[in-house]
């Protein structure tokens, strides 16, 4: 993760893409939409058409190969990201918040004096792991042979989920995590002044009946995602405001113009009319099964409509949806059809955000699982026999009579089962790869966009951030504006460095809100695609033909190896909700199929002999 504070670096140097010394504001700020402009300086007078710029948009960086990542090797010989030393070590953060508070004017102006001063934290699963197995939360060491009902493979939401359903009703459970922390695709960093920040998933939807329903139990509040105020759609640097949803974009409703309205209309339709025809828990059982699996979800987009805006609406669905992180053209038609069958945009999955962070939520429900979680305790065997199942790590030998793996299935493929999973299980986990994706968030003392009328949130096609939502609390402080580097855009800045990651987001803030956008108090990055223990984000996707192929070997349990996590759930697959229903199924799954009457409960300690 990627923390900076203080002004850009555009100031007192030679812009990249211009040239142009920049010692004051810079003339390309004039590229933005004029509505912006006027926003910006009310005495400011456009002669352009609303919606256009006098220019284009903000000059692209140009240098995104510089390698200056501090990189160390964990044990597992994964590259991590590590700890970086900073000159603001020694400053208190929330003193640190109230400078920037109270030079809120400066923001704007560069913030001069700070320039410069940047942090790179490190969340604990970049970090080193430990070297030994612990239990969670006391931390003592733990080891040895032990005997339990049911063993849970991974501690993210589904696992924790399971785990707890078990518990609850009288089995005893063990769950193992490789990561020296619990939650996976589900924590929280601070920010400013008391603010909380999700650097995995955020939003809950109305139909999201589980989670809502944990929710609820667990007494979290939710309140709504901010939609007051003008939206942004940008085409080709051409913007337009409008007042309602995406899902409203991918309809047809928005457009940069009639043809472009009319043709994604057309295009949307036809694919949500594929999307009836799939059938949640079998899609290979679709009629035209094979053929919709035969293709990708881009060459079909490509020979339904020739009008480039109609082609990048639902490309964009497919890299930023809650069910992707994809490309099209790496998807098969059938997977985008499934996916928008069971987690639809149109049911508004990101109507709320959490009061005080989803984050929140592991270790409210490990709260119920004390010193029955193991940390850096990574999977590497998974044996069946005539006993039920016997789990195992670096240092342990766990026997039960059954285990759920409750995390993403290209995961599974490093752990040895024995027998061998039946092929169609091992086929499935072989080509079910995770989405490309980083997760950006730039803080603000203030939502200042709310007081100029606009909802924060925007959509287009700039050059790396498509798409943009408000995730300020309720009081607007701080204010924070969050986005997606998806697909192929995140790969390109592999390489790149913290600055130019900020630089190219700022960039694509800049344009739609303005000089404010491009001075946050602090900017977060953080790249799924490095986490070695996740693999990726939001989800995996499916590529031609595993399908209808594979299908098979996607969540159906193997005797007493039963599978969990979002990925195995025919309903919000990808979300919060589908990871608290995949975990809710495998806990019934165990519970109704696998008896336990022939094995004693509780730990049986007894230490391996080396």
């Amino acid at each position: 993760m990627i923390v900076l504070f203080g002004s850009p670096d555009w100031y007192g140097r030679t812009h990249r893409g211009t040239g142009q010394r920049m010692n004051t504001m810079p003339s390309w700020l004039d590229d933005m939409p004029c509505q912006n402009r006027q926003l910006e300086d009310p005495d400011f007078r456009c002669s352009l058409p609303p919606g256009t710029t006098r220019r284009g948009p903000f000059p692209a960086s140009d240098a995104q190969t510089h390698t200056n990542k501090a990189i160390v090797t964990s044990h597992s010989g994964s590259p991590e990201m590590t700890r970086s030393k900073s000159d603001i070590d020694s400053i208190d953060r929330r003193q640190f918040g109230k400078i920037l508070i109270a030079g809120a004017g400066g923001l704007a102006l560069g913030m001069t004096g700070i320039a410069g001063l940047a942090q790179e934290l490190a969340p604990q699963d970049q970090m080193e792991p430990a070297s030994h197995e612990f239990l969670y939360p006391s931390k003592k060491p733990f080891d040895g042979e032990h005997s339990v009902d049911v063993v849970i493979v991974g501690s993210g939401l589904s696992g924790l989920v399971a785990a707890r359903r078990l518990s609850k009703n009288g089995k005893s459970v063990l769950v193992l995590e490789a990561r020296d922390r619990i939650g996976g695709r589900m924590f929280l960093e601070k920010t400013i002044e008391g603010g909380v920040l999700d650097v995995g998933g955020q939003w809950v939807g109305d139909t999201q009946d589980a989670v809502l329903a944990l929710l609820e139990e667990l007494s979290i509040s939710k309140f709504d995602s901010y939609d007051q105020g003008h939206s942004f759609l940008s085409w080709n640097h051409k913007t337009i405001n409008f007042d309602g949803d995406f899902d409203e974009v991918l309809e047809g409703k928005y457009g940069t113009s009639p043809q472009d309205k009319i043709a994604e209309r057309y295009l949307w339709s036809k694919l949500m009319a594929i999307t009836k025809t799939v059938p949640p828990a079998a899609p290979w059982t679709a009629p035209n099964a094979r053929l919709l699996d035969a293709q990708t979800f881009q060459s079909w987009i490509e020979r339904e409509t020739r009008q480039p805006y109609a082609r990048w609406v639902p490309a964009l669905q497919a890299r930023i949806g809650g069910s992707g992180g994809f490309e099209p053209g790496q998807a098969s038609l059938l997977h985008m059809a499934w996916t928008q069958r069971v987690g639809p945009q149109s049911e508004h999955p990101e109507r709320w955000l959490l009061h005080g962070g989803a984050g929140q939520v592991p270790p409210m429900l490990a709260a119920d699982l004390a010193d029955r979680i193991v940390l850096a305790a990574r999977v590497t065997d998974i044996d069946r026999h005539a006993n039920g199942v016997t789990v195992s790590t670096a240092h342990l030998r766990i026997n039960a009579k059954a285990v759920i793996v409750a995390i993403p299935p290209s995961l599974r493929a490093a752990i040895r089962f024995s027998p061998a999973l039946p092929a169609t299980h091992a086929g499935f986990v072989q080509r079910a790869p995770m989405g490309s994706m980083s997760k950006v968030h730039a803080v603000y003392p203030t939502a200042f966009w709310r007081e100029r009328k606009l909802s924060g949130t925007a959509a287009g096609n700039l050059k790396t951030c498509e798409f943009i939502a408000d995730s300020s609390p309720p009081s607007g402080k701080p204010g924070i504006l969050t986005s997606f580097i998806a697909g192929e855009r995140n790969l390109e800045l592999s390489n790149a460095s913290r600055e130019e990651i900020r630089d190219a987001v700022l960039q694509d803030f800049g344009y739609y809100f303005g000089k404010d956008a491009i001075a946050p108090a602090q900017f977060f990055h953080f790249n799924w695609n490095d986490q070695s223990l996740t693999g990726g984000a939001f989800t995996s996707y499916l590529p031609p033909g595993v399908w209808t192929v594979y299908g098979a070997g996607w969540r159906d349990p193997v005797e007493n190896i039963f599978w969990a996590g979002t990925e195995a759930s025919d309903r919000w697959p990808g979300y919060f909700d589908g990871a608290v229903r995949a975990g809710l199924k495998a806990a019934a799954d165990v519970e109704g199929q696998v008896r336990f009457s022939d094995l004693s409960t509780g730990f049986r300690a007894r230490t391996i002999a080396a």
